[in-house]
């Protein structure tokens, strides 16, 4: 079945086209869907991008800091969250081990 489209730009009836064939302008509503989807994720990924760049992790942010007891600090703080990490894994390690 053929379908009708009226151009929005400029009135023009197009049939079975995605873009008019007067003015180019974007008939189909899927593919118009399709755009703006990836414009949404492109937004989404450059807010992100920006996110991070504007608040660096903890280590990144102090591990370089002008004071050195700043540095010290975060260093320190730093070992002890990687070590509660490893910890963690590991009991998961052998909790998973023990169940299977």
């Amino acid at each position: 079945m053929a379908s009708h489209i009226k151009c929005p730009n400029c009135g023009i009836y197009n049939t079975n086209k995605e873009y008019c064939t007067n003015c180019g302008a974007l008939l189909s509503h899927q593919k118009r869907r399709e755009l703006a989807f990836a414009q949404e994720e492109k937004d989404r990924k450059e807010r992100e991008r920006i996110q991070k760049e504007q608040s660096p992790p903890f280590i990144e942010k102090y591990g370089n800091h002008r004071f050195l007891i700043v540095r010290i600090f975060a260093k320190i703080v730093h070992g002890i969250w990687m070590v509660f990490m490893a910890i963690g894994m590991f009991i998961a390690w052998l909790i998973s081990t023990i169940v299977a």
